[in-house]
């Protein structure tokens, strides 16, 4: 029976619900009990906050079982909490670029990209690698002709061609709006024209802006894509004997071109991810909408729903041969799992239930439990045998027999006796060429000439890794470890890559004191700590060491800026970890934060820790609200909300505490970039001509003056203090860089071998060296009156990043120095005498020379001043003394009044800096006597200690303004 098409019954409830929404309407979709999601993710109508909630009501009392097609789920919902509007409204397909394009429009000069980035890879598959792959691939096509031609397109990652059959591989689509390809057509009468269907249909990771066409071999790319400038392209078909004429399934439904791409014209409306010609016939096409059958005979003016011998699903995949061009099967999933294979003798009038088991969308052996048939499915019919079919999901099945039976062929890690072929396939086409069968997977491509007893895997030379998290060493320039999704977590060393851990890859650490120690994550906060890439054993996961929660898809941690046995991580709460690199036995980790905001069920987004101040540590949550501790160290930490002065509401994409003002702090909201001078409590706006996409990490350049990177999905831009504006640092890399993560090596001796790294989401590893443009010399200094027998430390604050440094000290010791920032410059005598810095780089020089810019006196005395740790020590009678006299004091005398003291840690009343243990309670004055060359002067602090009484302390931004800060 045939039906003309009409919206399925899905998209008939979804868009009452959307109507509705806000207001009770008992025709809603029952979401916990049909995967509503998965079209919904699919639809960027849909609002994002009613496909989390449709995604959480479906699973809420399910389990979650290997290969069920969560993950892949989890995987798009973190990359979209981030790019859509703050109601949940998605943005438009071709956003990214239009932004792009206008940032170029507006800034035509002073945006001049600079950086001179280098793909780092990896191009190879790392070595050790427990099963191979490098990324995912959605699209197979194939040279007419010559079988060593093979166009391969990844979701994010771009078109890659081989003209030696994979031994290797070049891409021309850096210059692209997009980088995500699921469909490729090859004019047979010119292969040298190609058309690029954008997107990526199965997971979202990429945007679709229809199709691209070369005439060039794939040389350059122009647009194809009138009328459907905004559609993923799912699958693309090229008339057998009208090179000129192609059909699109996509997102907003079937569309076909007769003059190469010039015009579409819409066929049918929906979500088409298939369509297929009939092998004898092109006016005769088959394709699919969800799990429903189409079918036209008179090339696609009209199209037909055939149910005769069917039952619906959730998404179905075509398979013809010539063998038979009678012969249709359709592999129909229900949900997640395989539904049944249907087969057609009469070119798919009707259709018989072949099998409906064993479930070959799981990753067993023999079919059972689980699948992600949504986002993993397709497949293929032998040209010469119209029995053979292979189909995948995580693995891939073979029928001998027109799908009555099916044995397992590949097997994702190389169990069940079969070969090893990376999970999740994607895309299964015979090269017409050699007859070869080809898999794309989430691993790269394979292929089989024997009908799957053995696969060849040729996508060495493809750096198509998509990178979440990156982790770059402090103290090895070349020893960065990256997490990738689908390929686990691999470390570089500067001469390729190793093996780090399977799984997704996420957060990754490399430790700054002992660059032998590295750590990666899993997702919800597995961290397994390495020694020398090799495992030793996990540090952090729920219920390990006193830990009884789980974090998010990719849970944030950090080592303490300063001492490396020390990590925080953010769960649901956030926790503290004083011995991490222990052993087992004696690994245990403490919660530092509870209930923040009266909530204890959003899971943490970013931590960071103050450089300038390790007490002071921030917390992201992803319910858009921002924490703040100044004593993170303590056993209870008191926590401040910091969200109420947020300039927007949002989750922050970064948080980046300046290394030496423990008061400035920057934060990634959206798209904009803020910076705050009083630990959040109020923010400016930076973020100048910065275009409007997502913003993803900020490093802070420790050698420029306040430089600044941020990552994005359109690149790098950097902006220091002497820019009135950002640059786009961008040049070498892709226009759609989507890059997760930048971090910077800085080297301790030469600042032109510093570099910094940044990790791409479909291009895997990239570098560059630092922003550096015409020096332009400036400095400052610790002090400029001093005593005699006083040292100075200087400071470049030279424009231009400076590699090399001059300094001339007039009347010191020593004279010179070629450091960028000389410390300890020692003044013995009385004069005024003048400083010189020289600068240079390769792009030039300058010179400041500043006159009697040192002045040292004989008359100036100590300026004296001190603090202590407590004034009314709680618990203990202990208080520890620090010196802040100025004017350089060479000898110290304290005195304690009426109070008997003992002095402890070796100190006595004549160290600077004493630890005095008080032994009767009382009120106390405590005075300091400090000389320098000149003389000596005092101070005096009246009752400045109470010892036997505990007073509340307020911390002192509550006494500064105690209506500035709200609990957490």
């Amino acid at each position: 029976m045939k039906k003309t098409i009409l919206f399925t019954a899905f998209a008939a409830l979804l868009s009452l619900y959307v109507a509705g929404q806000g207001t009770a309407n008992q025709d809603a979709p029952d979401y916990a009990n049909y995967p509503y999601w998965i079209d919904m993710m699919e639809d960027p109508s849909v609002n994002f906050f009613e496909v989390q909630k449709a995604f959480n009501a479906y699973w809420e009392d399910r389990e979650v079982t290997r290969g069920s097609g969560f993950k892949p789920f989890k995987r798009w919902e973190y990359r979209m909490q981030y790019r859509v509007k703050p109601d949940g409204e998605r943005y438009r397909e071709n956003q990214v670029w239009a932004a792009y394009q206008k940032f170029i429009q507006d800034n035509p000069a002073s945006k001049s990209p600079a950086g001179d980035w280098e793909n780092l890879g990896p191009y190879f598959i790392p070595s050790a690698k427990g099963y191979q792959g490098l990324g995912r691939l959605n699209a197979l096509a194939f040279h007419p002709t010559n079988p060593d031609i093979i166009f391969v397109g990844a979701p994010s990652g771009g078109l890659w061609i081989t003209h030696d059959g994979g031994v290797t591989w070049n891409s021309y689509c850096d210059n692209l709006p997009t980088l995500g390809v699921s469909a490729i057509a090859v004019d047979y009468t010119d292969p040298d024209v190609i058309y690029m269907g954008t997107g990526d249909r199965d997971a979202g990771d990429a945007a679709g802006i229809g199709v691209l066409k070369s005439t060039d071999g794939g040389m350059t790319w122009a647009n194809a894509n009138a009328g459907i400038e905004n559609l993923k392209v799912g699958r693309m078909i090229m008339h057998p004997t009208e090179h000129n004429t192609l059909y699109i399934g996509s997102t907003g439904g079937i569309y076909k071109t007769t003059d190469g791409g010039q015009t579409w014209l819409q066929q049918a409306g929906g979500n088409f991810k298939e369509i297929v010609f009939k092998t004898d016939d092109p006016q005769t096409i088959f394709a699919s909408k969800g799990g429903d059958f189409y079918k036209t005979t008179n090339g696609g003016s009209n199209w037909s729903m055939i149910t005769n011998g069917l039952v619906t699903g959730s998404r179905g995949v075509i398979a013809v041969t010539p063998d038979n061009p009678q012969v249709v099967y359709f592999l129909v999933t229900g949900g997640n799992e395989f539904k049944a294979l249907y087969r057609s003798s009469d070119a798919g009038e009707s259709f018989t239930e072949m099998s409906n088991s064993p479930n070959i969308m799981s990753w067993g052996c023999e079919g059972g439990d689980g699948g992600q048939a949504w986002y993993d499915l397709d497949i293929a019919a032998d040209p010469l045998d119209e029995n053979i079919i292979f189909a995948g999901g995580v693995n891939c099945f073979k029928s001998s027999d027109g799908g009555t039976t099916w044995q397992i062929s590949s097997h994702w890690w190389g169990d069940c006796g079969v070969p090893a072929v990376h999970a999740d396939l994607h895309v299964l086409e015979y090269n017409p060429a050699d007859g070869r069968l080809y898999t794309g997977n989430d691993g790269g491509i394979y292929w089989t000439d024997n009908g799957g007893t053995n696969w060849t895997v040729i996508t060495d030379g493809m750096p198509i890794s998509q990178v979440y998290k990156i982790g770059q060493s402090a103290t090895v320039r070349d020893l960065v470890i990256n997490g990738y999704q689908d390929n686990g977590t691999s470390t570089y060393d500067g001469n390729g890559w190793d093996f780090t851990r399977g799984g997704d890859g996420f957060e990754c650490i490399i430790d700054f004191e002992e660059s032998q120690f590295s750590y990666a994550s899993l997702y919800y906060g597995s961290v397994a700590r390495y020694y020398n890439n090799n495992y030793q054993m996990v540090v952090a996961e729920n219920g390990k060491y006193g830990i009884d929660e789980s974090g998010a898809w990719i849970t944030p941690f950090i080592l303490d800026e300063y001492d490396a046995d020390i990590m925080f991580i953010g769960y649901k709460n956030v926790w503290r970890c004083e011995n991490v690199k222990a052993g087992s036995s004696q690994i245990s980790w403490k919660r530092i934060s509870w209930d923040l905001a009266n909530n204890n069920g959003n899971n943490m987004a970013v931590l960071e820790q103050s450089p300038a101040n390790t007490d002071i540590l921030y917390a992201g949550r992803s319910d858009k609200k921002v924490f703040r501790t100044d004593n993170a160290f303590s056993d209870n930490p008191t926590w401040y909300s910091l969200t109420s002065f947020l300039p927007q509401s949002a989750t922050p994409g970064d948080i980046e505490a300046h290394p030496f003002d423990e008061n400035i702090v920057y934060i990634l909201l959206g798209s904009k970039i803020y910076k705050s001078y009083d630990k959040g409590m109020t923010w400016d706006d930076i973020s100048g001509s910065i275009p409007d996409v997502h913003l993803t990490s900020i490093a802070f350049y420790k050698k420029s003056q306040e430089g600044l990177y941020v990552s994005s999905d359109l690149g790098v831009f950097y902006k220091d203090a002497s820019m009135s504006d950002w640059i786009w640092f961008n040049q070498g890399l892709p226009t759609d860089a989507s890059i997760n993560e930048i971090e910077i090596f800085c080297h301790p001796d030469s600042i032109s071998e510093d570099v910094i790294r940044a990790g791409t989401y479909g291009r895997g590893l990239w570098s560059s060296d630092m922003w550096f443009g015409t020096p332009n010399a400036g400095f400052t200094s610790s002090a400029t009156l001093i005593p005699p027998d006083c040292s100075v430390d200087f400071f470049d604050a030279s424009g231009g990043v400076p590699h090399f440094f001059e300094w001339t000290f007039e009347g010191a010791t020593p004279a010179s120095s070629t450091e960028r920032d000389p410390v300890g410059i020692s003044y013995d005598i009385p004069g005024s005498f003048a400083v010189k810095l020289k600068v240079s780089n390769e792009l030039g020089e300058d010179s400041l020379y500043v006159a009697a810019y040192i002045t040292v006196s004989d008359e100036i005395l100590p300026e004296v001043d001190f603090s202590a740790d407590e004034l009314t020590p709680c618990g203990t009678s202990v208080v520890r003394f620090t010196d802040l006299t100025l004017n350089c004091p060479n000898s110290w005398h304290w005195q304690f009044g009426t109070a008997n003291v003992s002095f402890l840690e070796g100190t006595n009343e004549n160290s600077q800096n004493p630890v005095v243990q008080y032994d009767d309670p009382g009120l106390y004055t405590v005075t300091l006597i400090a000389q320098n060359a000149n003389g000596q002067g005092d101070l005096t602090k009246n009752d400045y200690v109470i010892i036997g009484e505990c007073l509340c302390p307020i911390p002192k931004i509550l006494k500064a303004d105690p209506s500035a800060m709200h609990p957490g």
